[in-house]
């Protein structure tokens, strides 16, 4: 199947999919990410859970890029490398969107800590994604602060408006009667996301595709109730062909003749005091919602990894400099880069691995729960 992939793209594009050439790159990345993450799967230590198979694609991506001989054959062209990520990126907040979940109660599993990380890491989502936009308009603006300010302000605005609208279109277009209503609704919520995405950063609102996608998601997820479960596995195979991608492109953007020891420990110790606060931030909250000691020390280390939205906005600054072709910006955009691939390498591992062995000595099993809910609330903590 992987030669007879390669040999219908080379019979329609020729050179681009010869060694060298830009689709060549991608076949080749999107194969090695693949491999790389079962290939990290299949490392098993005595008594601790697996690593997680993204971090095996980051680091397949990221020996493409610096073994010599392959990096000299394996090129892609920064703007399809910076496509497919936003791409990547409109998958992951609709997943996002979708798996937002507005009723508290009912949550499958004892005291519902799998669906408060969760429901909680999509805000999170939120913030990020609308943070990072407004400071990187900042960066890169030459109007005034206060200017700029009111533009991420706006951009707030814009993308919930728009959300609202689209979401509650595509809540009932197309109607319940039709054939093949699953795949259309994918297909919408999909392709509405991936515009509202390009079309943002088209008109200068970057901002304001990232939320409108979340915003959309959820309201035509509420609209279709249980019926989203099925939207949810096609988005999931959307998800698994970009997952590599994404992680796989991240990897091969750092270059290790790039890197310096003083920005490397700049950057780890940046993101040390960040994980400290954001770990005794957790906790704080969490500490008058009905939780014990050992949940809340769980839900604390449980907020630890970082890595899908990392993988897709880390790049976001170096790709805006090189397209303001100054020198100075892109080094300070690598360096956004490096602390985002030291996140994923970091904490992603770690965050799996203290998740995994956590998880069973300090949460409480519920007494009467039935399979399918047990198998739910795993699934949910892994996730």
């Amino acid at each position: 199947m992987v030669v007879l992939l390669w040999a219908v793209v080379w019979s329609i594009t020729g050179p681009e999919c010869l060694p060298g050439g830009n689709l060549f790159g991608i076949i080749i990345l999107f194969y090695c990410a693949i491999i790389g993450g079962k290939l990290l799967g299949l490392i098993k230590l005595p008594t601790l859970p697996p690593l997680p198979p993204l971090l095996g694609m980051l680091l397949a991506g990221f020996l493409i890029r610096n073994i010599p001989v392959i990096s000299d054959n394996i090129q892609i062209k920064h703007k399809w490398s910076s496509a497919l990520r936003s791409i990547a990126l409109a998958v992951i907040l609709v997943r996002a969107g979708l798996g937002l979940d507005s009723n508290e109660g009912g949550y499958g599993v004892e005291k519902g800590v799998p669906t408060l990380l969760m429901a909680a890491g999509s805000f999170d989502d939120i913030l990020a994604i609308t943070g990072f936009n407004t400071c990187l308009g900042m960066a890169f603006s030459t109007g005034s602060t206060v200017f700029n300010v009111l533009k991420g302000v706006l951009e707030v605005v814009v993308g919930m408006a728009t959300g609202l609208l689209l979401g509650f279109f595509i809540q009932y277009f197309p109607s319940s009667d039709q054939d093949k209503l699953v795949w259309k609704r994918a297909f919408l919520v999909l392709g509405l996301s991936v515009l509202a995405v390009f079309s943002s950063m088209y008109f200068g609102f970057p901002g304001a595709g990232g939320l409108c996608t979340l915003v959309l998601a959820f309201l035509a997820g509420k609209g279709w109730a249980s019926a989203k479960a099925d939207v949810e596995k096609v988005i999931a195979v959307a998800w698994f062909i970009f997952q590599p991608l994404l992680f796989g492109l991240i990897g091969a953007e750092v270059s290790i003749t790039a890197l310096r020891p003083e920005t490397v420990g700049l950057c780890v110790a940046t993101l040390g005091t960040a994980v400290v606060i954001r770990i005794l931030a957790t906790y704080l909250m969490v500490c008058f919602a009905g939780f014990n000691f050992k949940e809340k020390i769980f839900i604390s280390f449980a907020w630890l990894p970082k890595a899908t939205v990392q993988a897709a906005i880390g790049s976001v600054a170096l790709d805006t400099a090189r397209s303001h072709g100054e020198k100075q910006l892109e080094g300070y955009g690598m360096d956004v880069l490096t602390v985002a691939f030291l996140a994923i390498l970091i904490t992603a591992p770690i965050g799996s691995l203290l998740i995994g062995l956590l998880g069973p000595r300090l949460l409480q099993k519920a007494e009467h729960q039935n399979k399918d809910e047990e198998d739910q609330g795993e699934t949910s903590i892994q996730v």
